[in-house]
């Protein structure tokens, strides 16, 4: 392959397999947009097979310096594009790329996957730095087939009962108060389905989500219900625990989870699952340039607390 590897502080081995895999170019000469476009292109299916050991590759030590630039950089790989939905403040960078979330730098967005309560959810995951955070800010990023191990080994009662009865798991968009906010839910059920009405909005719901039932609140949030349903799925051959378990912030206030059977989940579980989501995570800390590849069916991501400026872009494939 006509790259190097590289390597990154904090990286981890599973199974002896690096996690991320780091790709740089092979000299100096090699490091220019044309030739990453060139070089992705002539490799893609090397990659692919990359993407599929590793969960994750990061593209380091190239010259990508825009959103154009990067989205040049994503079509080389070949992979058909999807839009991306959601209830939070993205802006439409080129017809393939959107900001990263725009929640304030300094709150914490927590491990999960992309999209995993839509109907369909994207294979694949570009991140691009456009400008590093002068501190914190890293995308940390967790193997998902791991994370059912280690809940495995440490509450097997609850990925059991989880297997046989399900989780049930609540999600809410912003109060009319918090639409536009700098609150990571910051949108409305208004705006997320383009209707002021509910019946249509909960008929969009259920066409979108998988959700089983809407209930619209008096303060004009909604919050669409979930389950029963395992969290862990076989995706691509592996077992990854690939539905939301806690919440987006590090409020477990906003955590309403029970299992299918209505019984309360333990707290314990929650906090296990945090524990385990910190001690098998890599911290990527950005570089200008970088272009991170994440296999979003079986890895989850999150953003850690920083300092502005940060600019970080995403592009999503099918």
């Amino acid at each position: 392959m006509a790259f190097a590897e590289g390597r990154i502080d904090g990286e981890k081995v599973f199974r002896g397999a690096v996690f991320p895999k780091t790709l740089v170019p092979p000299t100096a000469l090699d490091s220019s947009l044309e030739r990453l476009v060139e070089t992705v292109e002539r490799e893609r299916g090397s990659i692919a097979d990359l993407l599929r050991s590793h969960g994750a590759v990061l593209f380091r030590g190239y010259d990508v310096r825009s959103a154009e630039e990067f989205d040049r950089a994503v079509r080389a790989f070949g992979w058909e594009e999807t839009e991306h939905v959601g209830a939070t403040t993205r802006i439409k960078m080129t017809d393939r790329v959107y900001t990263a979330n725009e929640a304030p730098v300094d709150q914490l967005i927590n491990f999960h996957h992309e999209m995993s309560m839509m109907k369909q959810s994207p294979s694949k995951i570009f991140f691009f730095c456009s400008e590093p955070a002068p501190e914190g800010g890293e995308t940390s990023i967790v193997q998902s087939n791991v994370v059912v191990e280690k809940m495995e080994e440490r509450l097997p009662e609850v990925v059991a009962k989880l297997s046989d009865v399900g989780l049930i798991f609540r999600s809410k968009t912003a109060k009319d108060e918090d639409a536009d906010s700098e609150k990571f839910l910051n949108k409305t059920w208004k705006w997320v389905f383009k209707t002021d009405d509910e019946a249509e909005a909960e008929k969009r719901a259920m066409e979108m989500l998988n959700c089983s039932s809407v209930i619209f609140n008096g303060d004009g949030s909604a919050e669409f219900v979930f389950g029963p349903t395992n969290p862990i799925r076989e995706l691509g051959g592996k077992r990854v625990w690939f539905l939301p378990f806690i919440g987006f912030t590090d409020n477990m206030n906003d955590v309403k989870n029970s299992f299918g059977d209505g019984s309360d989940m333990p707290v314990e579980a929650m906090v296990t699952y945090g524990e385990i989501l910190e001690e098998n995570c890599v911290d990527v800390k950005w570089h200008r340039g970088d272009i991170l590849l994440v296999d979003n069916h079986s890895v989850q991501h999150a953003r850690r607390p920083g300092k502005p400026p940060r600019v970080i872009l995403v592009s999503v494939c099918k």
